[in-house]
């Protein structure tokens, strides 16, 4: 204490010169739109700079994960292509149903009762609404709408969006829905009492969909509840995906939805 105590007698002419020039720098800054002006905008011009020199060393820093995560994430999506040539019924082919499309996470919210997430593709990359989004270890959401270069995604963390799902052991199916509180959880509803599942099986998107493909891993069964009076499970889904903190995903886009669409519509009437 008393070798600052000696600094600041020792240097007080130094000092109260900076302090004084500082004082008259901001009475000239206050008094003069001009100098004010300028004053802000040279301030906003280093301030973006020096935020954009800590984005960049940020980055550097976080290359070699996001490397891991991309070779990660190639390989998921290999996999899901290997997987989507194969033969139905001997003459189609799910190849011909669905192309992935790779996007970035702009935003995204979980910690609202219904979510939403931001991606960085629109209708000018062929994204429009109604198309499901998956994630490297799950699903994300459908598109709910879309810009030119945009779209907003309801997110499976939203208590308005119902998706079809099933046991993968299984054709039994429900419906998937959040309940609005943790975003690690999701359940599924109405899942028949003679559906037969244990602690631990895994949850898959259902095949009663023309926007999500089957298959797609969504969670581990964590745990169940039987409504007696109905006879369905209520069906607790632990997700693959941590919801929390996702960068990258694949919006699917189907290529012959409206011929499929058309044949159901076709069928009701």
């Amino acid at each position: 204490m008393q070798q600052i105590i000696k600094f600041f007698i020792r240097n007080k002419v130094g000092i109260l010169f900076v302090v004084l020039f500082a004082i008259s720098i901001q009475l000239s800054i206050q008094s003069h739109t001009y100098h004010k002006s300028k004053w802000v905008s040279s301030t906003n011009t280093l301030s973006a700079f020096l935020l954009n020199i800590r984005y960049n060393v940020t980055k550097y820093f976080e290359l070699n994960e996001e490397n891991k995560k991309l070779q990660y994430e190639n390989v998921y999506l290999k996999k899901r292509l290997h997987n989507a040539i194969q033969p139905i019924n001997d003459s189609v082919i799910l190849d011909s149903l669905y192309t992935f499309k790779p996007c970035y996470i702009i935003s995204n919210s979980y910690s609202k009762v219904d979510n939403y997430v931001l991606i960085n593709k629109g209708l000018s990359d062929g994204v429009d609404v109604n198309y499901a989004v998956s994630l490297p270890n799950g699903i994300l959401g459908i598109v709910e709408k879309s810009t030119e270069n945009y779209s907003r995604v309801i997110s499976i963390l939203n208590t308005n969006l119902s998706i079809n799902a099933k046991l993968k052991a299984s054709n039994h199916f429900g419906s998937l829905q959040w309940d609005g509180l943790n975003p690690n959880t999701i359940y599924l509803k109405d899942l028949p009492r003679s559906a037969s599942f244990n602690i631990g099986d895994t949850i898959v998107t259902g095949s009663n969909s023309l926007i999500f493909p089957k298959d797609i891993p969504i969670g581990l069964i964590k745990d169940y509840e039987l409504n007696e009076n109905i006879g369905y499970y209520n069906i607790e889904v632990k997700l693959f995906e941590d919801m929390t903190n996702i960068n990258h995903a694949y919006v699917i886009i189907p290529k012959k939805i409206k011929q499929a669409k058309s044949l159901i519509n076709t069928n009701n009437e």
